[in-house]
């Protein structure tokens, strides 16, 4: 086997292992990401290498997706908190890595099939993490016959890392449902694209575990009781649904009759159940309440919260305009505003923007916001006009979640979008690449 076959088999091997850990836990993305490193440094073909780096159109989606991570990288250069600057930047190393390694693979190895069958890999591990944590929480419930412990919180049982509080004492934290409900869409999604839509064959026994792992990650989803990841879910049933309907002849009252179902599932979604099982119709009276003066102080409803961060990160951003507080600084900046302004319960948690946009607008100013609408903007483009439907499900799916979650500040999210969005965006255009060749 040539340089080339071993440097592909070992970052296959690597890149499965963080496929099937990315559901589970962040332990092992650090030592994946050191290792694609080495392996990187070993098999050192720079030419070739950047022969496909820089190939046509991948020139540019590789230029606009390392530029993130360079910007962040320069805002180290002006920030005031070096510590949580270089956090940060830990944090974002896979929009630097991802594209690196991805991008510059041999198409003649890393084929069609092959990319399949890292994304397979990915939904058959978030199955079977919303399996092993419904169990956990179903053995939990033997033992207390209580149904908020198969909700929210409650619905992860994975530790992820080891968090300190303000107390000095550790303790493990589990994923946080909002990540976990981001993945569970896209397998979701994903899972309906490769039964429906793809057109690379598949084994009967991957799309009987596709067609099981469907009602699971629906049914997980719900549970985990992310707001805007059961309304994004929603969004994109509706949208593939649509399409599968209409796929070769507009059908109006299917339409009609699909829309009216899911309406009328989207209403019992948003008013059934208690408050511990179903946090939309909490959300919904938090923000529909009238607020007294201490509560205008003291937001306790996560939504009320974010809209007090929002106008805060919006105020703060205007004022450290054009280069943004630098890379370590923004959530001091935010703590600051809180204080100053009475929202000493929000002081306390440090809470961040909670929306992406504002927080990459309040760290790197309107240059780094500008390349984050083009991270997005410029593969959506392209995917659209070419219709490469999973890539613009995932972009879809990711920028709807950067509104109401700082994602790229934790590795759950920043692992995940980089990771993704380099996969899909060679999937989608590299066959274009070799034709052009």
């Amino acid at each position: 086997m040539d340089s080339i076959g071993r440097e592909f088999k070992i970052n296959f091997y690597l890149l499965s292992a963080l496929m099937i850990t990315t559901p589970f836990t962040l332990f092992f993305t650090l030592p994946i990401a050191i290792l694609l490193i080495i392996n990187l440094i070993v098999h050192w073909n720079w030419k070739e290498r950047k022969v496909r780096l820089f190939q046509n159109r991948l020139r540019s989606f590789f230029i606009i997706f390392i530029s993130l991570y360079i910007i962040y990288l320069i805002g180290l250069l002006y920030t005031s908190n070096l510590k949580s600057g270089i956090t940060n930047l830990e944090n974002k190393l896979w929009f630097l890595l991802a594209p690196l390694i991805l991008f510059s693979m041999d198409p003649q190895w890393f084929t069609p099939k092959v990319r399949q069958r890292l994304i397979l890999i990915f939904i058959f591990s978030t199955i079977l993490m919303a399996i092993f944590n419904i169990t956990c929480s179903f053995c939990k419930y033997l033992n207390y016959p209580k149904s908020f412990l198969f909700f929210y919180q409650n619905a992860t049982h994975i530790p992820i890392s080891l968090y300190r509080f303000q107390t000095g004492a550790p303790s493990w934290r589990n994923m946080h449902p909002v990540y976990l409900s981001m993945y569970v869409t896209f397998a979701f999604v994903a899972s309906l694209y490769y039964l429906y839509f793809s057109k690379i064959s598949m084994r009967r026994w991957k799309r009987i575990i596709l067609t099981v792992g469907i009602i699971v990650l629906f049914i997980y989803n719900y549970l985990l009781q992310s707001k805007a990841g059961i309304l994004i879910l929603l969004v994109m049933l509706l949208i593939a649904f649509l399409f599968l309907i209409n796929k070769t002849k507009w059908q109006f009252s299917k339409s009609i009759l699909f829309m009216l179902f899911l309406g009328g599932l989207t209403i019992g979604v948003m008013h059934y159940g208690s408050n511990s099982t179903n946090r939309v119709p909490a959300a919904i009276k938090d923000l529909s309440r009238e607020r007294t003066k201490k509560d205008l102080h003291s937001p306790h409803g996560s939504t009320s919260q974010r809209l007090v961060a929002w106008r805060i990160a919006f105020q703060q951003s205007m004022k450290h305009l054009p280069l943004g507080t630098g890379t370590g600084d923004a959530i001091d900046v935010m703590a600051e505003a809180y204080k100053e302004q009475g929202y000493i319960n929000l002081y306390n948690a440090r809470l961040n923007p909670h929306n992406q946009y504002l927080q990459t607008l309040l760290t790197v100013g309107i240059i780094g916001f500008g390349i984050l609408i083009f991270y997005l903007g410029y593969p959506f483009y392209h995917a659209f006009k070419r219709k490469k439907l999973l890539l613009l499900a995932f972009i879809f799916i990711v920028a709807l979640n950067l509104m109401t979650e700082s994602m790229f500040e934790t590795g759950s999210g920043a692992n995940f979008i980089a990771l993704f969005m380099s996969l899909l965006t060679y999937d989608s255009f590299v066959a274009e690449e070799e034709k052009l060749g």
